[in-house]
């Protein structure tokens, strides 16, 4: 059975039509610096805490999201560049960032990294995309639960799912492999056909451009080849 903490209450949330997503500008693939300039800006309460707020769907509904407690997390999603004739984004999600379980208010981080992402990557994707996903350095207690995979799915727009050209899963651990095997029967199979696992960072820059995809350190330490001997 699902894990009941990873229940989320979501029905508000709606996405932007294609006309109101935003392309990043090619200069700067810094994720943060990027939102900022096109418009994303947040908002200190009284307290301090920082919230970001993602206007969506139509008519507009608003998700708030606390940056505040995220802010130790907010590498698991970085843009990595462009790939093919039409600029398609690169949408990199490292997994070695994500909150450990244990972690004493995790149902609530991970309550707010759903919208930060589903939130982001609404605005982040314009057109046709691919998303990277690194799998290096990701214990078993920073994986997030089928429930939140399967809600992650079922929430993002239909133009995400439609325009995701490829989902490469880099260094995947039997562990990925088996929750991958498990959340299929929750996905399409056009977006199962979609996936594709990666066993080194060369393959994957046979597949896609790389110079641009920030690679963490766990992620480089565990593609160099061992040695005999």
């Amino acid at each position: 059975d699902d894990d009941p903490r990873l229940d989320l209450d979501l029905d508000a949330m709606e996405t932007p039509s294609d006309s109101e997503s935003l392309h990043f500008p090619n200069y700067d693939l810094d994720l943060e610096d990027d939102l900022h300039r096109l418009g994303v800006e947040d908002v200190v309460d009284s307290n301090g805490t920082r919230w970001r707020c993602f206007s969506t769907g139509d008519p507009p509904q608003e998700s708030r999201v606390n940056m505040t407690v995220l802010e130790p997390f907010l590498r698991v999603l970085s843009h990595g560049g462009y790939h093919g004739d039409g600029m398609d984004d690169i949408v990199v999600f490292s997994s070695c960032y994500l909150p450990e379980n244990h972690l004493e208010n995790y149902q609530y981080v991970m309550d707010n990294l759903f919208r930060f992402v589903v939130g982001t990557l609404e605005l982040m994707v314009a057109e046709n995309y691919v998303i990277v996903y690194l799998c290096s350095g990701s214990q078993k207690d920073k994986l997030p639960g089928i429930g939140w995979l399967r809600d992650w799915y079922t929430t993002i727009d239909r133009r995400l799912r439609k325009n995701l050209k490829g989902f490469y899963v880099v260094h995947p651990t039997w562990y990925i492999k088996a929750l991958i095997t498990i959340i299929k029967p929750f996905i399409s199979s056009k977006f199962s056909r979609k996936l594709q696992f990666v066993d080194s960072l060369q393959e994957l820059s046979q597949l896609i451009p790389t110079e641009h995809v920030q690679i963490p350190e766990d992620e480089q330490l565990h593609n160099q080849p061992v040695c005999a001997g």
